[in-house]
């Protein structure tokens, strides 16, 4: 987790002889302490620094300690706080610098790597965060913040699939986690299933007596329930009494008060002028490109292509997308946001073409992966479609959607019926929570007519 409450008091620039001779003697008593302080002290006052807020005093100390032992047993925890701190003083560069650095020291850590995944996400390059943030999920098979994280990113990017995905696994991983109960009843409150976002609300609540989250949501909920609106109230005013000061505590009092409010808060939001905010980066990524900094270039080109397509502007997309890809076609991200567009634009061949480019460049890029096979089967080209599928599902074996419609581009789309039925059962049976398991019996059940309906072969 980033800093909170990250001031610190800048003192005077200039002072007089006598005043620096007593900074000097302070810095000798503290800095040698008659031999005392040591790389590791230098690194345990860094951090206590840190911890009251004090990150430019931290940061100094960390930064000492590590120019003295770069290799020392607190090296890289060292590094993973100094990142922070750089981050918490926008030094976004520096911060992921400092993040690989911790992970080549420790590859096994978690946190430099969930770190540096949560910066890839916050600076506009979707692909690379949320491959990091696998590859953390991956470091600790117990931990999941990472899966939690992508879930709630690609919630709020509408990427829904993907997050219902990550919250099932962290519920595998933690079955009592009502943060991933009530991620998943965020989608399907999204897709407009009220009923079971209502399932998997009441399931945070069990787990998770007045979860905040899933009280506000709830809410929600009741709200967009003709006649409910008595009980919405109640959930609003039970979400203020555990969370006051909670980041809903402000929507949840207007609902109380009678207001009226849209449920945007998992949408993503137009910029007020996307525009100029997307001309602005791209501008930015010229400049950065001219001065040399090519690295600082892409991510900036990145996030012109974020704003562009959220601004909802296609020609805008498009100018901006072909610029990039003049510059950094050499790049799987770029060709990802190409093949997107171009499903978004109803155009699956050109799709396939860029994320045959992208794959090329990253190929196990799960998103890439996913949206080649769906470009593939718009143009029924099933072969693509399955190697594309029985691929991600071996890179990702807890990827409900790819095993889902794997089954289907066997059973329904290529008429193979017993891969069909191995696939739906396999479905049933890794994820039981999931909606579509509902399907199952109906779907086999008509692969299993339409087998029997075939006439028998030939002698």
């Amino acid at each position: 987790m980033r800093f909170q409450g990250s001031g610190f008091r800048v003192r005077g620039s200039t002072v007089g002889k006598t005043g620096i001779r007593l900074v000097v003697a302070a810095l000798c008593i503290w800095a040698a302490g008659c031999g005392k302080a040591t790389p590791e002290k230098e690194y345990e006052s860094g951090l206590a620094a840190l911890r009251k807020g004090e990150l430019a005093e931290g940061k100094a100390r960390l930064e000492a300690a590590l120019e003295r032992a770069p290799e020392a047993a607190f090296a890289a925890e060292a590094q993973n706080w100094l990142g922070l701190a750089n981050w918490e003083l926008g030094l976004a560069t520096e911060a992921a610098a400092n993040f690989e650095g911790a992970s080549k020291l420790n590859p096994a850590a978690f946190e430099p790597v969930f770190n540096l995944g949560c910066l890839a996400l916050e600076i506009g390059d979707m692909s690379r965060g949320i491959s990091l943030l696998r590859r953390a999920a991956d470091l600790d098979a117990r931990d999941t913040r990472a899966l939690l994280r992508i879930g709630d990113w690609t919630t709020r990017n509408g990427r829904w699939d993907l997050a219902r995905r990550m919250y099932f696994e962290a519920q595998k991983r933690e079955p009592q986690s009502a943060a991933a109960a009530a991620g998943l009843g965020r989608v399907a409150l999204l897709e407009g299933d009220l009923a079971q976002a209502e399932t998997f609300f009441m399931q945070a609540l069990e787990m998770s007596k007045d979860y905040p989250p899933a009280l506000y949501n709830l809410g929600v909920l009741q709200a967009q329930t003709e006649g409910h609106g008595e009980q919405a109230q109640v959930y609003f005013r039970q979400y203020l009494a555990v969370a006051p000061h909670g980041e809903r505590a402000p929507a949840a009092a207007a609902r109380v008060g009678g207001q009226v409010l849209a449920q945007t808060s998992f949408q993503p939001q137009a910029p007020t002028q996307p525009k100029m905010t997307a001309g602005v980066w791209w501008t930015q990524a010229q400049e950065a490109l001219e001065a040399g900094d090519r690295e600082a270039a892409y991510t900036q080109a990145l996030r012109a292509l974020e704003l562009s397509r959220d601004g909802g502007d296609a020609a805008q997309a498009g100018e901006i997308l072909r610029r990039a890809l003049e510059l950094f076609g050499d790049r799987a991200p770029v060709q990802l946001e190409a093949g997107q567009y171009w499903m978004r634009q109803n155009q699956p061949r050109e799709a396939q073409a860029a994320l045959l480019k992208a794959q090329a460049l990253d190929p196990e890029n799960s998103m890439v992966l996913l949206v080649l096979a769906r470009a593939s089967a718009a143009l029924e080209e099933y072969d693509t479609t399955v190697l594309s599928l029985r691929k991600l599902t071996q890179l990702e074996p807890g990827n409900a959607d790819a095993l889902w419609e794997l089954a289907d581009t066997y059973g329904d789309k290529l008429g193979m019926t017993g891969k069909g039925l191995a696939a739906y059962r396999d479905f049933e049976r890794q994820f039981p929570s999931d909606s579509r398991v509902a399907e199952v019996a109906a779907r086999v059940k008509a692969l299993e007519e339409a087998a029997a309906a075939l006439p028998p072969p030939a002698p």
